[in-house]
């Protein structure tokens, strides 16, 4: 996996113990733990961790899953970014990541109109 900057790791794991995490459920279950943290001015990370859950391995629980990085002028995908190819569980993470740093956004897909005969 990819390394975050120096000076925003340091931020990280000074800050790791006492951060609160936001439970994402998926589908009923508690897949995994959001917390986003501004690291540095201008500098936003958006961290997914594993959860508890007994569907996942011990040796990943609350581990880190994959990170985005916004600095400001663009983003920094940690755990997929030097992949051409992602595996399903690595799109969801990405999927999750994306969304909750869009949170100056909405998004709606509208509905598909009745075509009507001429």
């Amino acid at each position: 996996m990819a390394k975050l900057k120096e000076e925003i790791q340091k931020v990280i794991d000074n800050a790791s113990e006492v951060l609160y995490r936001e439970e994402i459920y998926i589908n009923g279950r508690h897949e995994y733990y959001y917390h986003k943290l501004e690291a540095a001015k201008s500098v936003t990370v958006h961290t997914l961790y594993f959860s508890d859950d007994e569907e996942w391995g011990d040796s990943i629980k609350k581990q880190v899953a994959m990170q985005l990085v916004d600095n400001g002028d663009g983003v920094e995908i940690i755990g997929a970014c030097t992949k051409k190819h992602l595996n399903y569980l690595e799109a969801e993470q990405l999927h999750i990541l994306l969304r909750l740093a869009s949170t100056h956004c909405v998004y709606q897909i509208a509905e598909p109109t009745p075509k009507k005969e001429f």
